[in-house]
């Protein structure tokens, strides 16, 4: 073999053995794309706001069971008396019902035509401070004092008398009525300068 044919492979091994070296470089380092950003999607649901709209509504407290129902009392007139330019009328609120229980405030007082008839004018101011509650035991008694104004006093066009029965009352914290017949003249008209009833809380005794 020539001189000439032993460099010409030398050369050519060389040649191979360097493209062999880059090939196996690039395959032991390849460039790696960039890996695209993965979507994520929450599965939480947006907080939800529990601020109120506005205030919470108003609560009532329950009814005292204690509190004297009207069909456990029998009602009553004390010693009417009259004194200047009006009657004073006790109220006598007597516990008929087979347990103990409470009054406490002011009875509700109307006039009216009839025992179940329409009220006539305006119904009782309350006059003075509440007493407290009253315990009646069995036929246990409290009483209110009702103030009924003359009406004759007022002018004929403020208060256009009219005839009553009696009295419509309420007691205290009840939601029935009792009647106590007694005949007068009341106010059918309302006005500001008209009073034609007054009562006060209850109190213990009768």
């Amino acid at each position: 073999m020539t001189r000439t044919r032993i460099v010409a492979v030398l050369l050519a091994t060389s040649a191979l053995t360097l493209a062999a070296c880059d090939s196996s470089g690039t395959e032991g380092n390849p460039t790696a794309a960039p890996a695209p950003s993965p979507t994520t999607t929450s599965s939480e649901a947006p907080p939800v706001d529990t601020t109120a709209a506005g205030p919470p509504p108003p609560t009532t407290a329950p009814d005292d069971p204690n509190t004297c129902a009207a069909t456990e009392l029998m009602l009553t007139a004390g010693q009417v008396e009259g004194a200047a330019g009006s009657t004073m009328i006790p109220l006598v609120f007597t516990n008929i019902g087979g347990r103990t229980c409470l009054l406490d405030g002011f009875p509700g007082v109307s006039y009216v035509a009839e025992e179940h008839g329409p009220e006539i004018g305006a119904p009782a101011t309350r006059s003075g401070a509440g007493q407290g509650p009253v315990e009646l035991t069995s036929n246990g008694k409290a009483t209110a004092q009702v103030r009924a104004i003359q009406v004759a006093n007022y002018p004929p066009e403020l208060c256009d008398p009219t005839p009553v029965a009696g009295l419509r009352v309420f007691p205290p914290n009840a939601y029935a009525s009792l009647f106590l017949p007694m005949p007068g003249t009341g106010c059918a008209k309302t006005a500001p300068e008209v009073t034609q009833l007054e009562v006060t809380s209850v109190v213990a005794g009768g």
